[in-house]
């Protein structure tokens, strides 16, 4: 009877154990993925100008994952990893990427974290991003701002560090792409230039 409960009770840890993922103390972001949809090209007569400046990190914590009330900890500059997103998805969009004399989008990052929830026999996972974007003219003087968000949800037996990795930034892609496709954002920017 001993050896049965022990056998029982070793066997539920390993299969608790199997189902959690293993996240370290810190966690660095990937480059984010392609737009999950489709960017299309702006059909404007005269390609759109613009400036990608810096975007700050103001989460209110640094905390980039939870997992089973454990806190990990973002690792690197995420600012840059939005700075480099927003560049290739507005060239994908159609703009050209410049450096002088052209209207500029800034802004901070507001949340960005994964919560993930192991258990059997699968683990769930889903990570949001939130941005606060400004554009500005050519002059730097603000002319629109608004918030984007995105979200990406996971659930998989074997929840690794690289696919909560994957999970975030496709939250954050998906933000990004949520400007990149807004009519108004894109309007501001094209009309942004002081000649």
């Amino acid at each position: 009877m001993k050896k049965t409960f022990l056998t029982t009770l070793v066997l539920c840890a390993a299969i608790n154990t199997a189902c959690s993922p293993e996240l370290g103390l810190q966690l660095a972001v990937p480059n984010l993925p392609e737009p999950q949809s489709a960017i299309e090209a702006s059909a404007a007569t005269s390609p759109t100008k613009v400036k990608v400046g810096k975007f700050v990190d103001a989460r209110t914590s640094q905390t980039i994952a939870t997992i089973d009330g454990r806190s990990v900890r973002s690792e690197g500059p995420l600012g840059d990893v939005v700075e480099e997103g927003f560049t290739r998805y507005l060239r994908q969009a159609g703009a050209h990427i410049a450096i002088l004399n052209a209207p500029m989008i800034d802004g901070e990052i507001v949340e960005w974290q994964a919560r993930i929830k192991p258990s059997f026999p699968s683990s769930d996972a889903t990570a949001t991003a939130k941005l606060r974007v400004v554009v500005r003219d050519s002059k730097s003087h603000p002319l629109y701002r608004a918030t984007f968000s995105g979200e990406a949800t996971a659930s998989h037996p074997l929840l690794d560090e690289e696919s909560i990795q994957k999970l975030l930034a496709q939250a954050m892609g998906s933000a990004i792409e949520a400007a990149v496709k807004n009519e108004e954002f894109l309007a501001q920017i094209s009309s942004g230039r002081v000649e």
